[in-house]
C-alpha cells in the first residue's frame, strides 16, 4: 500500500495540452501532449490541485477496463 493512500480508478483521464515535448509531474506521472492518460482519483486531484490550465482532468465515468498511473 503507498504510503499516502490506495490507488482508486474510476475511470478519470487526464491530458496535458501545453507547448511541451511531455508534462512531468515530479512524482513518477508523465503526460504527453493531446494523449489521454487513465489516472486514479488521488493523482486526478494532485493535478488538480496544481492549477494548471495546460492540463484537463476528467470527472470519473465509473467505467475501467484497464491499465492506469500507478
Amino acid at each position: 500500500m503507498p504510503s499516502d493512500g490506495p490507488c482508486v480508478f474510476t475511470g478519470r483521464t487526464a491530458i496535458y495540452f501545453g507547448n511541451e515535448d511531455y508534462f512531468d509531474d515530479q512524482n513518477g506521472h508523465l503526460l504527453l501532449p493531446n494523449t489521454p492518460a487513465p489516472v486514479c482519483d488521488k493523482t486526478a486531484g494532485a493535478l488538480v490541485a496544481l492549477g494548471r490550465s495546460d492540463l484537463f482532468i476528467s470527472p470519473s465515468t465509473y467505467f475501467y477496463n484497464g491499465g492506469g498511473c500507478c
